[in-house]
């Protein structure tokens, strides 16, 4: 068997994934793909020992490229623990899991206890709802990834050096979330639960748009001291996640803030087309420029962004059905019309 960085290509289609896999592996791992002949390639993941939200990035990235060739991608070795990352980030949806039979012997698989991943949920519990928000579309509703969106697949990622000052990524990262709210543009309101940023909990939305309301909300679908990360719930304009995260770079600390989402439906896709991706855009660049300056440094944000995904997937068709400015605009107007009465 021949070593590759973070993995190891076996024989007979398959791909043994190894240590912590996050983005690193991507340009390893695509070399490893084209170097297989087969038709069903076979991940097997019984040597994982870490994955973090970029690293499903990476696998998503693999199985859009593998499905546009007529290629499948089947799990193997997947630990009950990693079996339920794949879960909660809907990523079985695209990759289909044969779990292990036990986890005896399987290296560095995490402690339930302090995991910073949240555990699968069917749909959306909220544990508090400041008196302030709106809480519509987000209880009931069950979070969705890249893999069930309807638009286009984009990744952008937005960054902010923090030179000239004494701290360290923990200490920004704990700075954000603690006043991640504050960070936010004027038409922006976010609600944290009264536990925080944390795995599982809760983000309550209540956005102004110029076509009126959206009243929404994120889901904590992973978070540590360094990196912590949103996903949406069905009918949010966007399909997919979030992720904030700080680290060193030649003596400064970097912010980034990198989105991995597609449009939830075919009007959210126009909505993007004819203006919302800017706004979008001015929203994350405003949040950094805010930390930024919080943290007493001028703000220079940067951003790039590619299209991973160029193709709009027909059959999600009917998530216009959960549509949040749609129902946000209903339900403005039946508390409208109720308060004439």
């Amino acid at each position: 068997m021949e070593k590759e960085d973070n993995f190891v290509r076996g024989q007979e289609g398959t791909i043994s994934f190894q240590g912590k896999i996050t983005s690193g592996v991507t340009p390893s791992l695509m070399d490893a793909y084209h170097r297989l002949v087969t038709n069903e390639i076979k991940l097997d993941f019984s040597a994982m020992e870490q994955m973090d939200i970029s690293g499903v990035n990476a696998l998503i990235k693999l199985y859009l490229h593998a499905k546009t060739r007529g290629k499948r991608l089947v799990a193997q070795g997947v630990s009950p623990y990693f079996r339920d990352v794949f879960t909660v980030t809907r990523l079985d949806a695209a990759i289909p899991v044969k779990p292990l039979d036990t986890t005896a012997g399987i290296p560095g698989s995490p402690q339930e206890t302090g995991s910073p991943w949240a555990r699968p949920v069917g749909s959306l519990v909220l544990s508090h709802v400041p008196k302030e928000a709106v809480n519509q579309n987000v209880e009931g509703f069950c979070p969705v990834g890249p893999v069930q969106g309807f638009g286009r697949l984009w990744e952008k990622t937005y960054t902010v050096r923090l030179a000239g000052i004494s701290t360290t990524p923990q200490q920004v990262i704990r700075t954000l979330k603690e006043q991640f709210a504050d960070f936010q543009p004027p038409q922006n309101r976010f609600y944290p639960t009264q536990a925080g940023i944390v795995p599982g909990e809760i983000v309550v939305i209540n956005a102004a748009t110029p076509l009126g309301p959206i009243y929404t909300g994120v889901f904590v679908v992973y978070a540590d001291d360094e990196t912590f990360t949103f996903m949406t719930p069905q009918g949010h304009p966007e399909s997919g996640w979030v992720t904030f995260s700080a680290y060193e770079d030649q003596g400064a600390i970097v912010v980034q803030v990198q989105g991995f989402a597609r449009a939830n439906d075919p009007v959210f896709e126009l909505g993007f087309e004819l203006g919302g991706s800017k706004v979008q855009e001015e929203i994350w660049t405003h949040v950094l420029s805010s930390l930024a300056q919080h943290m007493g440094v001028k703000p220079w944000v940067s951003m790039c962004k590619s299209c991973v995904g160029p193709d709009y997937q027909w059959d999600q068709v009917g998530n216009i059905w959960y549509n949040a400015q749609i129902r946000s605009t209903l339900y403005v107007l039946k508390q409208a019309l109720g308060t004439r009465h």
